[in-house]
């Protein structure tokens, strides 16, 4: 596919990113940021792509692939967590006062779940275990495995969306 038939796309392509960032972050500014890095992806090996394949589908799966890296790193990067930010940037009593709430309304969060989805979910996000390995220990199928992680990922985003708000 050339850089000119990839262009013309791009006004079908954006607001399908766009809705797959919504949907899972929960907000417009994460999805704007989605739709970027998933737009960037594709016009990098836009030369490779086919024009007869289905370029709606491989960017909805390239912008929930973004939407996983992004998931990731907030969860993961240990680096810059909130808690240090906020205990470094001020080391008044408020300032860990907020840090500990967050805390506990991030359990409070998890402990919501239904049992099976909060095991799976820390399996998955905490132990950093893969969805195969989690079915493999479970006997729960792996599509049931990933789509039920999903599910409490949703409901965790939605009961956190105070919190992300900046």
């Amino acid at each position: 596919m050339t850089q000119a038939e990839f262009e013309s796309i791009l006004p079908r392509l954006r607001p399908l990113m766009l809705k797959v960032g919504r949907d899972f972050f929960g907000n417009k500014m994460d999805a704007e940021d989605v739709a970027q890095e998933g737009l960037l992806r594709l016009w990098k090996y836009c030369e490779r792509l086919n024009p007869d394949m289905n370029i709606e589908a491989l960017a909805v799966k390239v912008a929930k692939n973004v939407c996983i890296d992004y998931y990731k790193e907030l969860v993961t990067n240990e680096a810059i967590s909130p808690h240090e930010y906020y205990i470094s940037d001020s080391s008044s009593a408020d300032s860990k006062m907020l840090v500990h709430d967050m805390e506990d309304e991030v359990t409070a969060a998890i402990n919501k779940l239904q049992p099976r989805e909060r095991a799976l979910f820390v399996a998955r996000h905490i132990e950093d275990k893969s969805a195969k390995t989690i079915a493999e220990e479970t006997g729960i199928p792996k599509p049931s495995v990933q789509s039920i992680i999903s599910m409490a990922r949703k409901k965790l985003l939605n009961d956190l969306k105070h919190l992300l708000r900046v």
